[in-house]
This record gives structure tokens, C-alpha cells and sequence, in this order.
């Protein structure tokens, strides 16, 4: 029976380390809940004087234990890879979570692959260990370290020295003053190539440096996003805003539109996103929406003016399952 729980916390820990490792190549920061946050370092390139040896960049990992407020990372991993709803996978994820915190109260250590060991220290605080390989980051591909012996500034001088002598003693123009009937002077034919090279090259790099002029007329404008769709009023039909002539052009004028409201569910799909405030409308909780932001779509809770006035309403709401991992956003700041 212990072989059998032992093998189920190993299965589960190798399932949660693996989603972790994979959201960790597109994002800096993944947040487990109830566990802590894994943090990615860049580390720059750089020199090593005492084995000669350059060194690639690469990332490490860190561990905040204090980053537990859920951020839905974790949970759309699991969301997509396992097909299950939102409520469902922060289920398994909290299952695992103390599946992870036994093991550590029992053996004091827990290997996550690919990724470090968690360790519960006597005063009961968790330190992490993470590979000395640095964790997987596909832009540093094919880096390696190569040696490389720097050379003393008094070598590089000396070489400088000796190469100023040789120019100095390869003259362009020469001239023999020790013969009064020669009048002829003698240059160089190899300079005169030189200078000619050099002359159209200074040439061609001036046509091509000269600015080119935007003659389309053009304007380029960053793209907009932030689309908020609202299931109770998806059947009304937005009034068709009015154009102004070209001849008398007057200011746009920009709502922002700026307000703060309840997040209980990020970085997931539409569909999902549609589901899952649907779930939350039928349970009484009118005003969820689907909200597109940029970069992801999340499921948002009403309106306020204020951020106390959110925070005030979400502590009203924690007790509540869809509330429990919660958090507050400003909108259209």
C-alpha cells in the first residue's frame, strides 16, 4: 500500500514539473498554488579569467515561496492537455499540491525533473536547488563555451609598435635628393590603386546611407486589441458610429472606459472562457463575461470605480468556489 501512494505522488509530481518546464519556455515566471512561484533568471554571457573560457548566456530558476496567488498558467496547461474544465483541473492541481508537501514532510526533499529539488529546511521553510545546466531555452540553442587566452596589454602594444615601424619604412612618395640630375619622382602604383578602391567605396557607401523617402504617405499605427464580449447583450446591435466630412475633420474623442474588475479565470480559451461564465451566471452570480485582452482571454465579475471598491466586494465573495483564486485587474488604465 506505501509502494502504491509512493509511485502516485511520484506520477503526479512528474506531471505538475513537466507543465511547469514547458510554460517556463515561454514565460518567465509560472505560479503553483498553494506551493510557490518559479522564477526565471537570465544569466549574460561572460568571461571566466582563470580558465580562459567564454561563457554562452542561459537561464536559471529560482523559487519565491511567497507567489501563491493563482495566475491560471498552471491550470490552462492543464485545461488544454487534459481537456477537463477550469474548476476540474484546479482540483488535480491542489491534489498534487499535497501530494508534494507530504512527500517533503516525510522525506524532506523532492526532485522536480528538469528543474531542481525542494527542500523543507528544520525551520520548516522551503530552499530550492536549482540544475547547474541552467533550465530549457530553445534562443541559446548551440551555444557552447570556447577558450579564448587574452593577451597582455604589453604584447598588443609592442605588436602596435612593430606595425608603425613598417609603415613608416613603406613610403608612398619617394624622392632622391642625392642625385641633383634626377628630377623624377617616384610613386607608388600600389597606392594609387588604393586610394582609387577606396575613393569608390566611400562613393557607394554614401548612395546607399542617403535616407529613403516614405512616398506611400502611409502612417503606420499599432494594432489595438481588447475586445470584451458580453453574453447578456450579444444579441443587441452596436449603433454605427457616425463619419464626419473630410473638409471640417474634428478630434476623435477616446473613452477609455477605465475601471476595475474581478478576475476568476485567465489565459484559457474562448470556448472554455464561454463555459465557464456561463457556469458562473447559472450559479446566481449575474455580470460574468468572456473579456479579450492582449495576449489572453480571460473570465471577468463585475464593475467598480475603485480598486477598494473591487478588493472590498472580492473579500465578500472569497468563501465562494468561482472567488477562491480571485484577483483584481484594472482595465483601460
Amino acid at each position: 500500500m506505501l509502494l502504491q501512494k509512493n509511485l502516485y505522488n511520484f506520477a503526479n509530481v512528474s506531471r505538475i514539473d513537466r507543465h511547469i518546464e514547458i510554460l517556463l519556455l515561454e514565460n518567465d515566471c509560472v505560479i503553483v498554488p498553494g506551493l510557490g512561484g518559479f522564477v526565471a533568471h537570465h544569466i549574460t554571457a561572460k568571461y571566466d579569467e582563470t580558465e580562459c573560457l567564454f561563457l554562452p548566456p542561459y537561464r536559471t530558476l529560482g523559487f519565491n515561496p511567497q507567489l501563491k496567488v493563482n495566475d491560471s498558467l498552471l491550470a490552462q496547461s492543464f485545461v488544454e492537455a487534459y481537456d477537463i474544465a477550469f474548476p476540474e483541473a484546479m482540483r488535480q492541481i491542489e491534489e498534487e499540491v499535497e501530494a508534494i508537501h507530504r512527500t517533503l514532510n516525510n522525506e524532506g526533499i523532492i526532485e522536480l525533473n528538469d528543474l531542481g529539488k525542494l527542500r523543507l529546511t528544520s525551520e520548516h521553510k522551503l530552499e530550492f536547488e536549482p540544475l547547474e545546466s541552467g533550465i530549457l531555452t530553445p534562443r541559446y540553442y548551440a551555444l557552447n563555451s570556447f577558450d579564448f587566452t587574452l593577451k597582455a596589454k604589453s604584447e598588443i602594444q609592442k605588436e602596435k609598435e612593430e606595425v608603425s615601424e613598417a609603415l613608416e619604412t613603406r613610403k608612398i612618395i619617394y624622392l632622391d635628393v642625392n642625385d641633383p640630375n634626377n628630377k623624377r619622382v617616384s610613386v607608388s602604383l600600389k597606392a594609387i590603386r588604393n586610394v582609387a578602391v577606396a575613393a569608390v567605396l566611400f562613393t557607394a557607401a554614401l548612395v546607399v546611407a542617403l535616407p529613403l523617402h516614405n512616398k506611400s504617405g502611409i502612417t503606420e499605427e499599432p494594432v489595438k486589441s481588447g475586445v470584451l464580449y458580453n453574453f447578456f447583450d450579444s444579441n443587441k446591435s452596436l449603433p454605427t458610429p457616425q463619419t464626419k466630412p473630410v473638409a471640417s475633420p474634428i478630434p476623435n474623442k477616446t473613452t477609455t472606459n477605465h475601471y476595475w474588475s474581478l478576475v476568476l479565470a485567465s489565459h484559457i480559451t474562448e470556448n472554455n472562457a464561454i463555459a465557464f461564465a456561463k457556469d458562473i451566471n447559472e450559479a446566481g452570480f449575474e455580470g460574468a463575461r468572456v473579456y479579450e485582452g492582449t495576449g489572453s482571454i480571460k473570465v471577468l465579475y463585475g464593475n467598480f470605480k475603485s480598486q477598494e471598491e473591487a478588493f472590498k466586494h472580492l473579500n465578500t465573495l472569497k468563501t465562494n468556489k468561482y472567488f477562491k483564486d480571485a484577483w483584481v485587474i484594472e482595465i483601460n488604465k
